[in-house]
């Protein structure tokens, strides 16, 4: 597989505050197992790249709405080792008011939702 993230190879530079996604081997805990896992498994994340290290990477995958009524408020995400990240690239989602966020490419879509009942295509028996 081919790595994105290695300090030997160039790749886009991806700025702080970037929404990004991203796909990586997780660590794996065991214990009184008798099979033993014989690799790590891969997973994969969105969020917004936070901190940067030689080694690291903070990506904030849930956080607070700056505004008068909240201050700084708490974030949840993940550190991860970059010799563990198989894939990331920015997404194309741009702030909006509100810290919102939506794709550059929004048109409006015929989608269903599972709450309009009245509107979908087949109906509940």
């Amino acid at each position: 597989m081919k790595k994105v993230i290695d300090e030997t190879m160039r790749r886009e530079a991806i700025l702080k505050g970037s929404v990004v996604y991203i796909r990586y081997k997780d660590h794996v805990l065991f214990q009184n197992e008798v099979h033993i896992p014989k690799d790590a498994p891969e997973r994969e994340a969105v969020g917004w790249l936070f901190q940067e290290t030689e080694e690291l990477l903070c990506i904030q995958y849930d956080r607070t709405i700056e505004s008068p009524r909240y201050s700084s408020g708490k974030a949840s995400g993940l550190i991860l080792l970059k010799s563990c990240i198989l894939e990331i690239h920015a997404l194309p989602l741009q702030n909006l008011r509100r810290g919102s966020l939506s794709c550059q490419n929004d048109k409006p879509t015929n989608a269903e939702y599972a709450l309009q009942t009245a509107e979908r295509k087949t109906q509940p028996k």
